[in-house]
């Protein structure tokens, strides 16, 4: 049985309470200014983990690879690169025997394919509100692999941008919005209302709003769940939500609330009705299927499915039409 095994089953969050649990790792790494070993702490969202392996004993190096892409191992069926956090962070690690035993690969599950990263050491699972994690300082959000920090136990916790780091790694997992062809535009009764999108990627925004735009849709976008029901909810007691918003296109992790809670929100008021809600999210698998279906969500496309975003959206408009 893995590490991950055991917990699994005890973690299973129920939909859209706008909750996760954040399993924490840390680094462990030599400190040359002040001449000490020093551990920081780091989190991933326990849905993108699949499992937790030993070092492996084979790797087999990819050639032209970035410094931290360690190469690729055999787990079962699976061929898993390997990325050490360490060095991608620009650490360097404590390489004494008793701390090298320790190391563990974390395997994730991100837009459909696996990846290992190599870490120090896992510590805790916790299970904390979206409204507790922040975006990071805007001083460091553009040139760091973070999406945000949480405070618990009077630890800082940092959340790492894992989709940031495989995009580098894997030009397969670059979203190219310019790509696609678009074959379905908006209808003549949709074109004065707005789809309203919420992602905490600004990179990802602009694809899906150049995506949306090219097609002649209106888009007013927002950086997490919180702030588009804020501008959703303010247009319902206005009582104009319905003649102005055309659809809500929402990833599933940001800070505040999360696309889960948001799509409930929305599915829970009927003066919302008619007006469908999309995932669109890097974790969509069996789980995280399941739990948007229990949500309502009328859709759910992973990030690389971009192609395919106007068509969807099309089918979701007739669908509630129908």
């Amino acid at each position: 049985m893995t590490q991950a095994t055991g917990y699994k089953s005890e973690i299973l969050l129920k939909s859209g309470t706008n909750e996760l649990e954040i399993i924490t790792l840390f680094l462990q790494w030599h400190d040359r200014s002040s001449d000490t070993v020093s551990r920081t702490a780091y989190g991933i969202n326990a849905a993108k983990v699949r499992e937790m392996v030993a070092m492996p004993e084979k790797l087999t190096e990819m050639p032209d690879s970035v410094p931290a892409m360690k190469g690729v191992f055999l787990l079962r069926d699976r061929t898993i690169p390997l990325i050490d956090l360490c060095e991608w962070f620009g650490y360097e690690p404590d390489l004494a025997p008793e701390a090298v035993a320790k190391w563990v690969v974390v395997v994730t599950e991100i837009n459909g394919k696996f990846f290992g990263f190599i870490t120090h050491g896992v510590d805790k699972v916790y299970r904390v509100s979206w409204t507790r994690i922040l975006p990071p300082p805007a001083i460091i959000s553009h040139y760091s692999s973070l999406t945000g920090v949480c405070l618990v136990d009077d630890n800082i916790i940092q959340m790492v941008d894992f989709e940031s780091i495989i995009a580098t790694i894997d030009p397969t997992m670059v979203i190219d919005s310019e790509a696609h062809a678009i074959t379905e535009h908006p209808e003549d009764s949709q074109q004065n209302k707005v789809v309203v999108i919420a992602d905490d990627s600004r990179i990802i925004q602009e694809q899906i709003r150049r995506t949306l735009e090219k097609a002649g849709y209106k888009v007013v976008a927002h950086s997490d769940g919180q702030q588009a029901w804020e501008y959703l909810d303010e247009l319902r007691r206005k009582g104009t939500v319905r003649n102005e918003v055309l659809a809500v296109i929402t990833d599933i992790e940001m800070p505040r609330m999360d696309g889960h809670h948001l799509c409930l929100r929305i599915k829970e008021n009927s003066e919302f009705e008619g007006i469908p809600v999309m995932l669109f999210s890097s974790l969509i698998n069996a789980t995280a299927r399941h739990k948007g279906e229990s949500v309502g969500a009328d859709d759910q496309i992973t990030k690389p499915e971009l192609g395919q975003l106007v068509t969807r959206l099309q089918a979701c408009l007739h669908q509630q039409q129908g």
